[in-house]
């Protein structure tokens, strides 16, 4: 059954030193039988014990079970030869404090994969006395007891070998030999090995007792029966005890017998007769009642019966921990320490939480959102405008110093158009762009509340006649060449909370409701229109009402994305206004002057602080009066705004006049009459009623003083007037006087633009003061100083701009309006347009809170994605560091537990079982609360950014990203886990043993 040979086991020392604890010790052990291993403390005989039951491993030699050598076991094989084969039964007990009788005893049987048999339990515990005993907890019982448990739990698997260590170590001695006596009658089936130092419990009990001394055999005797020896009829002989039969008459033969052998006895000799003095007698001196001896007498191994075995039958049996002892184990070290187990689970809560945040950022989806977003959306109408990328580099000393991205505005072409029109449905229109608001509103004060009201257009556009829109007016669609338009609900309510006054007689229209705009007349650009119909631009969100009586600024900038969004600010107009806006007419704002320098030159061209510059060129959009006649511009010739030219004439005119009145009067009443005076102050014609000076100002400013506006034909008639007056009063040069200065100053040098000949003036409103047009020789003189001062200004470091894109000709429309159909396909259909970036760098983006949001969500997720990331990462291993000392905390309070189990058979793989319950547990606990925490910021986030984002939520803590979250636990609770516990699990069993000794 078991056998050792030449088992050698070597300890160091601290000194180094290497101790013999077995040396060379060989050993076959019989199929049964109780085989005692004597010695004193030191001397080899628990480390014996312990090799050959797997519970340590040998330094050399091996161990053969049932024909099986050690040679090629692995700890978990030992593990296994422990479970199959070996029952255990140490002198502290060692059963769970935690599992009841029964389980404890149950317990040996389940590692092996079986069921929990009660009905065995029960006759198990009617053997060793205990029957009642099963739901008890071990905390109650008595030594003797706890120590019956522990037999019991050896005994239930039926090993073939139990193997116990100084059993009655704890024990009174009545309680012993009731343990001993038990041991006995097990061993007539069983092999039973025991370690002892009480050589009289060996002497009685035992069949083999084996003595070591500095881990070497001294002894091997086994129990033998000696034979009675005859000496006459009624006397015999046993070694040195003589017997006489009871109730015999001696005869003399007896007597003589019995006086040889007292007058061979040099002792005391004692003669008894008392019954109860001879049993005493017999059980002493172990002489049976068939009148034999047991006597020891050295072992003989060549004798014992070798036994072949069967592959099957040295087959070990795997442990099974049952999970709920796992779980019921490992939920007990969460007793031990109550405040480090709360900071455990609330750090590890805060990464989890952390991570949640950013699992959000990692499964953004934004096509997703927008689906949610616009499907939830109220919107009738939506808008598509078209955008391009432009890439900002920064170099210093030739060396790319920084870069970043930016996205400038475009216009559709009417091939795009057509596109969109396929794409959306024949209500798709597109609209150019009409910053204009109404001049003839200024003489009334009671705009109300700016916050809500609008009164500048947007975008203008001449409806498609199969629009449907066209039927859908309150009044009717504008008619060709009658100067009409139709404008929203929203804009006819803004007016109207304005006031208007006619530019007729300059009185207020009386202007009850919205409605009453119709038949009204809107100044626009200096151009009187007539509202001929109002068309309905949608329900605006009742939320935004309180921008009627309070100023809340991120709630109007929130509206005013709104607003935006749909057709609110458009204005419908005939195809003859679109032709002239088309054609660039001064009744359209069609383009942001700094726009077009950004585009045409990516850095800002300076004279100085006073003046920005670029190329004159004839293709600008930006209607242009050059008073020489000429196209082109010469050397030192400039085109300026029109407020820029009105002072610099006034300036030629008045220096001149200061001239002739010291000269001529005559001369002098003339020119100022011709530059001053009204022609006629009574007429009712304006280009009668004001002076020269006053028309150059009106020309600047696109109407009169009150607001009156200015029509084509007094445009065209001021520009014909002041071409009159340069040729009339040619002698005196006006235009070669009606000059400007600049100066450049660079590091290096300064160059000037003295007296610059004023040749023309910009016709638009909006132009800001210092824009002047040079010609193609002083920009390329002038230009790359400005390089050199923009370095200078920045550093030493230079710009440069770049894109791909290049914006065609006949691209006109700023926006493109399309009918939003609520259905998954439409929806799908315009996610797949947009944000969708093209060769050229273009792409076409809505025009829409949510768009914007989104827009917004992605560039705080790419500010604050790594941030999270990088927080939670550290956060997270600070939290495995905590747990997997909290582990290696439970695990050191688990040493007797652990122990336990690898003694009646657990692998590693269990132990494993129990530690991952234990961070289990907590990581549920964790998983718990993070995901509620989660859920709880993620909202508080979202409703805090919500109003920045338009509503758009960022913190989207859905399947996926609680998936992740649980995942990150577990990953973290396993590798806290793992490490401590192998730590552990890699520990021979002893030495787990040791530390419950």
């Amino acid at each position: 059954m078991l056998e050792v040979k030449n088992l050698t086991k070597v300890y160091k020392t601290k000194g180094g030193a290497d101790t013999h604890a077995l040396d060379g010790v060989s050993v076959q052990f019989p199929e049964k039988g109780m085989v005692f291993l004597l010695g004193k403390s030191g001397s080899g005989k628990s480390t014996l014990l312990n090799v050959c039951g797997g519970l340590d491993a040998p330094t050399s030699g091996e161990i053969i079970v049932k024909g099986r050598s050690s040679k090629d076991f692995t700890q978990s094989d030992f593990d296994s030869y422990r479970n199959t084969f070996i029952g255990f039964i140490f002198q502290e007990y060692n059963i769970l404090n935690e599992f009841s009788v029964e389980d404890n005893i149950a317990l040996a049987l389940e590692l092996q994969g079986k069921s929990k048999d009660k009905q065995a339990i029960a006759q198990l515990l009617e053997e060793v006395d205990l029957t009642g005993y099963a739901k008890r907890k071990p905390n109650t019982l008595s030594g003797g007891q706890k120590q019956r448990i522990a037999i019991a739990r050896a005994l239930v698997k039926a090993p073939e070998i139990i193997m116990a260590d100084e059993p009655t170590g704890a024990l009174d001695s009545a309680t012993g030999k009731q343990v001993f006596d038990t041991l006995k009658k097990l061993s007539q089936d069983k092999l039973v090995i025991v370690v002892s130092h009480d050589r009289d419990f060996a002497e009685l009990y035992g069949d083999r007792v084996i003595e070591l001394k500095d881990g070497k055999i001294i002894s091997d005797v086994s129990k033998t029966q000696e034979e009675q020896k005859a000496l006459s009829a009624n006397v015999t002989s046993i070694g040195d005890t003589l017997c006489v039969k009871k109730g015999a008459k001696l005869s003399d033969k007896d007597f003589e017998e019995i006086r040889a052998f007292l007058k061979n006895t040099d002792s005391d000799i004692i003669i008894a007769t008392g019954e109860k003095d001879v049993k005493t007698f017999k059980d002493v001196s172990r002489i049976t009642d068939d009148g034999g001896k047991e006597v020891f007498r050295d072992t003989d191994e060549s004798k014992m019966e070798k036994k072949s075995y069967r592959p099957e039958e040295s087959k070990f049996i795997r442990s099974k921990l049952p999970m709920r002892h796992a779980m019921k184990i490992g939920a007990s070290g969460l007793k031990t320490k109550p405040f480090r187990l709360i900071f455990t689970v609330l750090l590890c809560t805060v990464a989890f939480v952390l991570f949640g945040l950013f699992s959000t950022m990692m499964v953004f989806d934004r096509d997703s959102i927008m689906r949610e977003s616009l499907a939830q959306s109220s919107y009738d109408s939506l808008v598509l405008s078209k955008q391009y990328k432009v890439y900002e580099k920064t170099y210093q000393n030739g060396e790319l110093d920084y870069e970043y991205e930016r996205d400038e505005d475009t216009k559709f072409t009417a091939t795009e158009l057509a596109e969109m029109t396929t794409k959306f449905g024949s209500a798709t229109f597109a609209a150019l762009p009409f910053q204009n608001a109404p001049s003839n509103m200024h003489a009334n004060n009671n705009y109300g509340n700016q916050g809500y009201y609008s009164y500048s257009f947007a975008h203008a556009t001449n409806l498609p006649e199969n629009n449907s829109l066209r039927q859908a007016i309150n009044g009717h669609y504008p008619e060709e060449g009658k100067n009409e338009i139709c404008i929203s609900t929203y804009m006819a309510e803004s007016f109207a909370q304005a006031g208007l006054f006619n530019p007729k007689d300059q009185q207020r229209y009386t202007i009850n409701n919205a409605n009453d705009i119709l038949d009204k007349v809107l100044v626009l650009n200096g151009k009187e229109y007539t509202v001929s119909g109002i068309f309905d631009s949608g329900t605006i969100n009742t939320k935004y009402e309180a921008l009627k009586d309070s100023h809340d600024w991120e709630l109007s900038q929130e509206f005013s994305q709104f607003l935006s969004s749909g057709m609110y600010k458009v204005v419908f107009i005939d195809k003859a206004t679109e032709t002239e806006l088309l054609a660039g007419g001064g009744d359209s704002n069609n383009d942001d002057m700094w726009q077009i320098y950004e585009r045409r030159f990516p850095h800002t061209y300076r004279f100085d602080n006073e003046c920005r510059y670029n190329k004159f060129s004839v293709t600008d959009k930006y209607p242009v009066e050059i008073l020489s006649g000429s196209t082109t511009l010469n050397a030192g010739e400039v085109i300026v705004n029109t407020n820029t030219f009105s002072n610099a004439l006034s300036n030629a005119v008045s220096d001149q006049l200061a001239i002739l009145q010291n000269t001529s009067q005559e001369e002098y009443d003339v020119l100022d009459n011709a530059y001053n005076n009204p022609k006629n102050s009574e007429s009712t014609i304006i280009s009668e009623r004001y002076s020269l000076q006053n028309k150059i100002n009106f020309l600047a400013r696109g109407t009169t003083d009150n607001g009156e506006a200015l029509t084509n034909a007094d445009k065209a008639t001021f520009v014909a007037e002041l071409k009159s007056f340069l040729s009339t009063f040619s002698q005196y040069d006006f235009l070669s006087k009606t000059t400007i200065s600049f100066e450049l100053n660079t590091a290096s040098s300064t160059e000037q633009l003295q007296n610059a000949k004023i040749v023309g003036f910009i016709y638009a409103t909006d132009i800001p003061n210092e824009i002047v047009y040079i010609s193609d020789a002083d920009f390329a003189r002038f230009a790359p100083l400005s390089e050199e001062v923009n370095k200078e200004q920045n550093g030493g470091h230079e710009w440069v701009t770049e894109t791909k894109y290049v914006e065609d000709p006949n691209a006109v429309y700023s926006a493109i309006f399309i009918p939003f159909d609520r259905s998954e396909n439409a929806i799908n259909l315009l996610i797949e347009t947009i944000d969708k970036l093209q060769e050229d760098d273009s792409y076409i983006s809505l025009s829409n809170p949510i768009s914007n949001g989104l827009k917004m969500a992605d560039n705080l997720i790419e500010n604050l994605s790594q941030v999270f990331l990088i927080v939670g990462i550290v956060l997270a291993a600070f939290a495995a560091l905590l747990l997997s000392n909290f582990i290696s905390v439970s695990i050191s309070h688990k040493k007797r537990d652990i122990g336990i189990l690898r003694a009646v058979g657990a692998r590693s793989s269990d132990v494993f079982k129990i530690f991952f319950s234990e961070s289990a547990v907590i990581s549920v606990i964790c998983i718990a609360l993070s995901i509620i925490g989660s859920i709880i910021v993620c909202g508080a986030l979202n409703a805090e950014v919500g109003a920045m984002l338009s509503g758009v939520s960022v913190f989207v803590f859905g399947p996926i990203s609680i998936a992740m979250l649980i995942g990150l636990a577990l990953a973290t609770a396993v590798l806290a886990t793992f490490f401590p516990v192998y730590k552990a699990a890699k520990k021979k069993p002893v030495d787990s043993i040791r530390a419950i000794v």
